[in-house]
């Protein structure tokens, strides 16, 4: 019997729909959803391999328990109930022994719903919830919320400028962002493209400005000097609605066209350039590059800057601009922040967080003060900031409070749809950390080197297995579930109410399933989740202006150029360029010992973080880890296409094969990062071999490299070498060392 059933795919952010071809009772196929109102029949080839990562025969599909040490790949397989009770009495039992703030949690690219995770630690106690956020989008969600009160989208359709600034659409968002602006240069628009890679975008743009890694706010800094010197600023705008303008003025003065061009090695001429087209052609848009975001010491102030252009050049809240606001029914649907419940955390937890003392802007000092002044705005015009985007321990000081004991002692993990030892930065730290645990939980798809050190193993459900409420500032999309789980997987709500009934946390987990709790949330618009899913979703009326009726939901109502939070919280309350600490110029002795500039984190299809190595189909695209060099100094280097290269910053060395690509400058190399083998050993010391080629290996994470207002560690801009690697261990080709009894 064939059919075909709504669906949705949730391999990466974007939640484009879907179509489930399913031939007796088995997903076949998967096309994109023509009636989708977003994505309208758009599917990546990452979506189109769903069927195998559903039935791809090393899924987990059972709890499992770790037998013997950790780390030597014997399980045996338990019943949900079993591990469920074992694990709520060891977290009880630590509670009492050591305080609430004894667990933390690691998480990853939304695959879970993340609310629930929040409200469980909050009913629990523990504020010590962390992850990759410092370096993906939370820069930006944070600062953009202390600067004008939310999180700005463009209308790339109907713009008539785009920059694209650390962003490489095609490969990052190829079915939402990048058709979009395909559409808008049909329509005129110009395209500014700004990345030390001449990607394709670069290709079809009207200007490429080909920046030195690390080094984009002294760039931006060069722009709002020139928009104010110029006379290109929105005067009314920048008169009635922002704070601060005369101090901006001032600490760009130094930011010459000159100055800049030594910094950024972008001409001075291309600079004046591309600034007055970005600054005379509106509307104008600046979508969000994940690219800045992973820059270490300036992610924060570049998140900052980029938000100030927009501000001070009239581009948000008008058509084709910069828009932030909900509007209609869409305001009025109960969101995540509301289901997060972090009210209900004591401030004598809050205090403990580990990491907010360092960097009190992403801990709860700094969410504190944005939600405050979010709450004078009208409830619906923008969305409160969650939690889970703005208010996280620092992952260094989580493992480090693993390993050491203090401040405290942290002695037991759950990770949800997350793999660290992939994800977070000093990989050998975080094993270590992992290993000193005295209770590990991980919930995901498959076995992953992290789940192979963990005490209980328990299975996820694909995102066509349970359905979800997805819900932005523009739209809410009922995302429906496609298929029953196979065999036990479930979602995370089922994980946490389960967690939270053995923990008597009965009366804040009313709701039986994760469908009850979307038909709560739909209430106030008198909807339940199943009409959603029928009229596909509910779309928000757009206006425009709206801060002309309410202001800006910031403690001043107005755009802060000058951010109080940032000053009230000891940072810098405007944007201030570092240079990068391991960079030519930053320090030019090392860089004779590691003569080029390493970046990584680059989007790659049909990979996503460390997911799909196991998909067949995906590994014959991309078999092996690449790092991408420009043909004269690979020449220089002796090294050719194919070859196996090992590449070494400060912090330790990994492996990659050679691809030879003109888009690289010849100072530049580009790694692709979280690899790691599930065709390898699972147990210890291989451990899938994640210590092989694994970027994090490279990657710093001490103060001194970071973000001092948010923690976000760097991914560019470091200096490495590359040499030739002569021998090359044997892959074995096929998964071994799960022992399951």
């Amino acid at each position: 019997m064939k059919k075909i059933i709504r669906s949705y795919c949730g391999l990466c952010h974007p939640r484009c729909g879907t179509l489930l071809h399913i031939e007796n009772g088995q997903v076949v196929k998967v096309t994109g959803d023509p009636d989708h109102p977003i994505t309208r029949g758009g599917i990546c080839e990452r979506g189109r391999l769903m069927p195998d990562h559903i039935y791809h025969p090393q899924r987990l599909n059972y709890p499992l328990k770790r037998i013997g040490e950790r780390g030597q790949g014997r399980w045996r397989r338990v019943t949900w109930d079993q591990a469920l009770d074992e694990v709520a009495g060891k977290l009880s039992s630590l509670k009492d022994k050591y305080g609430a703030e004894t667990l933390t949690f690691t998480h990853g690219t939304k695959r879970t719903y993340h609310w629930d995770c929040r409200r469980f630690f909050n009913l629990f106690g523990s504020p010590n919830t962390c992850g990759v956020n410092n370096i993906c989008f939370c820069p930006t969600y944070a600062t953009e919320y202390a600067t004008y009160g939310g999180v700005s989208f463009g209308e790339i359709s109907d713009t008539r400028c785009i920059v694209l600034w650390g962003c490489n659409a095609s490969k990052s968002s190829p079915i939402g962002l990048y058709p979009q602006l395909v559409k808008a240069r049909k329509n005129g628009a110009k395209l500014i493209v700004i990345d030390p890679r001449r990607i394709k975008e670069a290709e079809m743009a009207d200007l490429w400005l080909q920046i030195r890694p690390g080094t984009d706010l002294a760039l931006m800094l060069g722009w709002i000097r020139l928009i104010i010197a110029n006379d290109w600023y929105d005067h009314e705008f920048v008169s009635r609605w922002t704070v601060g303008f005369e101090e901006l003025k001032t600490a760009v003065e130094t930011y010459t066209p000159e100055k800049v061009s030594e910094i950024t090695s972008v001409p001075a001429d291309l600079i004046i350039e591309s600034v007055k087209l970005y600054a005379t052609v509106s509307p104008a848009v600046i979508p969000f590059g994940l690219g800045l975001d992973k820059q270490g010491v300036n992610s924060t102030q570049c998140a900052r800057a980029r938000a100030i252009l927009r501000a001070i050049t009239g581009n948000l809240e008008v058509p084709g601009g910069e828009i932030f606001s909900l509007a209609g029914e869409v305001g009025k649907i109960r969101d995540a922040e509301y289901l997060e419940i972090n009210d209900i955390l004591p401030e004598s937890q809050r205090v403990k967080q580990l990491g907010a003392d360092k960097y009190p802007f992403f801990g709860f000092p700094g969410w504190e003060r944005n939600s405050t002044a979010n709450k004078r705005l009208p409830s619906g015009y923008v969305a409160a900031p969650e939690a889970w985007h703005s208010n996280l321990a620092h992952a260094r000081e989580v493992m480090d409070a693993i390993i050491s004991g203090k401040p405290y002692p942290v002695t037991a993990a759950i990770t949800l749809a997350n793999n660290p030892l992939l994800a977070l930065p000093n990989a050998k730290r975080v094993y270590e950390a992992l290993q000193g645990l005295q209770l590990y939980v991980v919930m995901d798809y498959y076995m992953t080197p992290s789940a192979a050190l963990a005490d209980y193993v328990l299975p996820a459900s694909s995102t066509v297995e349970q359905p979800e409420l997805w819900l932005t500032s523009r739209f809410c999309m009922a995302c429906p579930q496609g298929i029953e789980p196979i065999e036990e997987r479930r979602n995370s709500y089922d994980f946490y109410r389960g967690l939270g009934l053995r923990l008597g946390q009965e009366e804040y987990w009313p709701w039986e399933t994760v469908e009850e709790v979307y038909d709560h949330c739909l209430e106030p618009v008198g909807l339940t989740f199943k009409k959603l899913v029928d009229q596909h979703g509910v779309l928000g009326e757009m206006e425009y202006r709206r801060y002309e009726r309410f202001g800006f939901g910031t403690p001043s109502g107005k755009v802060e150029l000058k951010s109080s939070i940032f000053e009230e919280l000891g940072a810098a309350s405007l944007p201030q360029y570092r240079e990068p600490l391991w960079s030519p110029v930053g320090n030019p002795k090392l860089a004779e010992e590691y003569p080029l500039i390493l970046i990584t984190g680059s989007r790659f299809m049909p990979m996503y973080h460390s997911e799909q190595r196991q998909i067949e189909k995906a590994r014959k695209k991309v078999p092996d880890p690449l790092v991408s060099i420009h043909p004269e100094t690979a020449e220089e280097l002796g090294l050719s296409e194919g070859d196996w290269a090992v590449i070494s910053t400060p912090l330790g060395s990994i492996r990659q094969r050679v691809k030879l690509s003109n888009v690289m400058h010849p100072k530049m190399v580009d790694l692709q990062h979280s690899w790691w083998f599930p065709e390898r050993d699972s147990k210890l010391p291989d451990l899938f071999g994640v210590f092989e080629s694994n970027t994090n290996l490279l990657c710093p994470d001490d103060p001194e490299f970071c973000s001092p207002e948010i923690g976000s560690w760097p991914h560019s801009a470091l200096l490495c070498r590359i040499e030739k690697e002569h021998d090359r261990p044997k892959n074995t080709g096929k998964l071994i060392g799960l022992e399951i009894s």
